[in-house]
């Protein structure tokens, strides 16, 4: 699915509606071993640098609750 399919699919869905969608892609994505917390530490140092004060809290926000147990 490139990035355009991507949005068109997500692009109508309510903030909980992302975030439920999220925390099921990222464990599936961790019980198949594509996604693990160091790979979103990586993911995190690549795109801080690009990001403003808040958007880089909120990604913390946001991996910090995903390394959180399920």
């Amino acid at each position: 699915m490139d990035l355009n399919e991507q949005y068109e699919a997500y692009r109508n869905q309510s903030g909980d509606e992302l975030w439920e969608t999220l925390l099921s892609l990222t464990a599936e994505q961790k019980r198949s071993g594509e996604m693990s917390s160091g790979k979103m530490e990586e993911i995190y140092a690549m795109l801080s640098p690009m990001l403003s004060d808040a958007q880089r809290r909120r990604m913390r926000e946001i991996i910090d609750r995903l390394n959180a147990p399920m």
